[in-house]
């Protein structure tokens, strides 16, 4: 199975459209070259004043309660278009977590090439106000591999040093979250934590028995993915 993690930052206030759609169609060229089957994707967003999507018009969605909007331009929403008109077709679900630069609704998600017949959500931070910028959740998808289970969780986690809503608070919710979870647990996202930071957030994910996918695979790049400045870090 080939899983992919990404935190797309899909949307952004001076972003201009070209680029919108030049990432969106690199990433469904990738996701169908490499034949990924499962990926989980953090800050997808949609502007919160764009038109709302009809419900005869969302394939393969599965929600994670009532109440749930896709809008135009939800990023995942338009994902599965530019997969469906490569012959892909995949299963998805998506949440928004908070509000983002004032107009998007920041989201995390799962899509898969196999069924995910059950998803939910939760929250990871002490805020549940949708206009807290430290709002945390995260998503899980159980989805079916033929006679087998898999779970897939995706979140964004806060920073260690965060003295209000610390990294390590969430990190004890999800694991707590998690505990009732049978098969095989695929834990994936953004945890804003530097793999070769030492005793920080890294080695408290570890502490908690989590095998590292990477290390497991015995070969890989050896470099940060995203290098230099990005948003909130330098």
């Amino acid at each position: 199975m080939k899983i992919m993690t990404l935190n797309a930052h899909s949307h952004g206030v001076d972003m201009p459209i070209s680029v919108f759609h030049k990432n969106l169609d690199n990433l469904a060229d990738c996701i169908v070259q490499q034949q990924i089957d499962v990926v989980a994707l953090q800050e997808v967003c949609q502007t919160q004043g764009a038109k709302i999507v009809k419900e005869e018009e969302i394939h393969g969605f599965v929600t994670v309660g009532k109440g749930t909007v896709i809008r135009q331009d939800n990023y995942v929403w338009q994902l599965m278009h530019r997969l469906e008109q490569k012959g892909c077709r995949y299963s998805w679900t998506w949440v928004g977590i908070k509000t983002g630069y004032g107009i998007f609704d920041e989201g995390l998600a799962v899509i898969s090439r196999f069924p995910i017949e059950h998803a939910e959500t939760y929250y990871l931070s002490h805020s549940q106000d949708y206009q807290n910028s430290k709002t945390r959740k995260a998503i899980a998808a159980d989805i079916r591999i033929g006679m087998q289970k898999i779970c897939v969780v995706c979140t964004h986690l806060g920073r260690w040093e965060d003295e209000e809503e610390p990294f390590a608070g969430q990190m004890d919710q999800l694991q707590k979250a998690l505990s009732a979870k049978e098969g095989n647990i695929f834990l994936m996202g953004d945890f804003n934590s530097p793999a070769n930071e030492r005793n920080t957030g890294y080695d408290y994910v570890k502490s908690y028995g989590w095998l590292d996918t990477w290390l497991l695979a015995g070969h890989g790049g050896h470099e940060v993915t995203v290098p230099g400045k990005i948003d909130g870090w330098s």
